[in-house]
């Protein structure tokens, strides 16, 4: 989805006063680490950031509901390790409006594994919005606020004073990421009462996010609910479903999983559904 590769952008442009909020401890980070991990087909964290102390921290971005988050994240940490030789410090960013909907880690029979989940809707980015940085700003944007229209209009003054080049694109990471909390008819009212000689609807891009930004959900909507369906489904008939399957469901696209669907009607055991 787009929200995820901006949020990615973001962070690799301006990566350390996030971390510190989330650490909750002041931190450099040396280097981005390449999230190219071998052995599993689609294996791919969102960030993997190595920090001055040589510590890494692998962030992870989801903003729709999924059960088996926690396989996923185990599967994360073992290739991290395997790649790195080090321990990763691991940290789940919730970037939904509602509950967050990801586990915590897994606690099943014979396996017990964490890692911190934080809900970023309900974390304190004041720091992030009172950077001088838009980096900063935007991501900001996606945390606890009372009135969002205020900083909106703020971070659109700031987008209004960068060059023209540049002004594009800082508008369309605002208004994408501003799908994420409904904002973009607030944002879309803003620019059209202030002077940033970009007009959304003449502009080829935005005006593809702004239209087709709810059919890109629905579709996202619709491939997590038959990930749900599929695992739950698999469960019931063989019992729980080794990791390596988890990862696979997980990865997979919404036609992909529809034909999984059709082949586990027929299927003996778990293996045989998947490709």
């Amino acid at each position: 989805m787009r929200y995820d590769t901006t949020i990615k952008e973001l962070l690799l442009g301006r990566p350390d006063l996030v971390l510190r909020l989330l650490l909750g401890e002041p931190v450099s980070v040396s280097r981005v680490l390449t999230t190219e991990l071998p052995k599993v087909e689609n294996l791919r964290p969102d960030l993997l950031l190595e920090l001055v102390d040589d510590r890494i921290v692998h962030l992870e971005l989801q903003a729709q509901p999924t059960r088996l988050f926690g396989h996923r994240m185990l599967g994360y940490r073992q290739r991290i390790r395997e790649t790195y030789q080090r321990i990763p410090i691991q940290i789940a960013l919730w970037l939904g409006k509602g509950p967050v909907g990801i586990p915590e880690g897994i606690d099943e029979p014979g396996l017990l594994f964490s890692y911190r989940v934080v809900n970023l809707q309900m974390m304190d980015t004041t720091e992030l919005l009172e950077s001088p940085f838009l980096e900063d700003n935007l991501l900001g944007m996606l945390g606890k606020l009372t009135d969002h229209r205020p900083v909106v209009a703020r971070v659109l003054r700031r987008i209004a004073e960068t060059p023209p080049p540049k002004r594009q694109s800082w508008l369309a990471k605002l208004v994408i990421l501003s799908g994420l909390r409904g904002l973009v008819p607030a944002v879309k009212e803003e620019i059209e009462s202030m002077p940033i000689e970009i007009d959304i609807m003449e502009n080829e891009w935005l005006a593809e996010i702004f239209h087709q930004g709810e059919e890109k959900g629905l579709v996202q909507g619709r491939t997590e609910a038959a990930r749900h369906m599929l695992a739950r489904q698999l469960e019931k008939r063989f019992g729980p479903i080794p990791m390596e399957l988890a990862l696979q469901i997980e990865s997979a696209d919404l036609e992909t999983l529809e034909r999984w669907s059709l082949r586990l009607i027929d299927a003996r055991t778990a293996a045989e559904t998947f490709d």
